[in-house]
């Protein structure tokens, strides 16, 4: 496969759940906010933008992989700080890629490019790094995403060795697992990770599903195939879960995010291919605003961020 980040969505309409019976805590709807960014390499716009972060006060991260950097923007779009520039040495990038923050209001950035994860204070200033290029125990084939969980641990998804690592704070290795495949258990280009309570979920970007794991890496359930239908993928490329353990796909050549509850069951979906405000142009990832019922999505071959609220009934 190309080295380059492979080819990996709201509707202006409310959309509406897609099962009987509803509560207080039920997702309704999704509704478009509003959108920020444009072709560009001025502070504020973007080429490829493929990661999306917050931090616990809300601003909003971006992995700006074709400008190789990072731009920090307020919740509603003001640009507030950049860093970052082409190359391999320290606060450099080669393609960053799913990103995330955390608790401690630190920055993690794995580097598709440098087989790397490097990690910076919320104003930009690198702290530490690490990896490099390779198939052994905290080396990388293009790291592709990050995620802190409750613990600390970091989990990264290996996109070539097709492999999930998980890390101490500082970079430890700890543990790994996942091999080439598509059968059960078997990851296939991985291009994302999150947690829901103890269970990994893991998005097999090329076997088209969701995947779940316990801490140990045993293969718990997975869902998802290829097509275009409800529940079907064409790249399942990134992942995130709500309070009510509610789990959001970017379905990325169908340009739509799917989401389900926590066994799988599909809920509803948003977005079409456009590049009208709701619409995508192959979206790349998502992060959800718990406490404000927001999500904001990398709106890929848009070159732009767009906000999302949840509608509930």
């Amino acid at each position: 496969m190309n080295r380059r980040f492979p080819a990996f969505a709201c509707f202006w309409l409310a959309l509406w759940l897609m099962a009987a019976g509803c509560s207080r805590h039920e997702l309704a709807g999704v509704e478009f906010v509003a959108q920020w960014g444009g072709e560009g390499s001025a502070p504020g716009k973007f080429y490829e933008p493929i990661g999306v972060a917050l931090d616990a006060e809300g601003n909003v991260y971006i992995a700006d992989a074709g400008n190789n950097r990072i731009q920090k923007f307020a919740e509603d779009g003001e640009f507030l700080t950049e860093w970052g520039k082409p190359g391999n040495g320290e606060g450099e990038f080669d393609r960053p890629i799913h990103l995330a923050v955390s608790s401690a209001d630190l920055v993690y950035v794995p580097e598709y490019g440098n087989d790397r994860v490097q990690v910076f204070d919320r104003n930009g200033q690198f702290q530490f790094a690490w990896g490099q290029t390779g198939a052994n125990a905290g080396e990388f084939d293009a790291p592709g995403a990050v995620y802190i969980d409750a613990n600390g641990r970091v989990l990264v998804t290996d996109f070539y060795n097709h492999r999930i690592q998980i890390f101490e704070v500082q970079g430890k290795f700890l543990q790994e697992f996942g091999s080439e495949g598509h059968e059960f258990g078997k990851l296939y280009y991985p291009t994302d990770v999150a947690m829901d309570g103890e269970d990994i979920l893991v998005a097999d970007a090329y076997n088209h599903r969701i995947q779940k794991f316990d801490t140990t890496g045993k293969p718990l359930a997975s869902w998802g195939r290829q097509g275009k239908a409800a529940s079907e993928f064409e790249v399942a490329n990134a992942i995130a879960v709500d309070r009510q353990h509610r789990i959001y796909v970017v379905d990325f050549d169908n340009h739509r995010v799917q989401a389900f509850d926590a066994a799988g069951k599909f809920l509803l979906q948003f977005g079409r291919q456009g590049s009208a405000n709701g619409q995508f142009n192959h979206p790349t990832d998502i992060a959800i605003d718990a406490k404000k019922g927001i999500i904001y999505v990398a709106d890929w071959g848009n070159h732009r961020i767009q906000k999302f609220r949840m509608m509930k009934r």
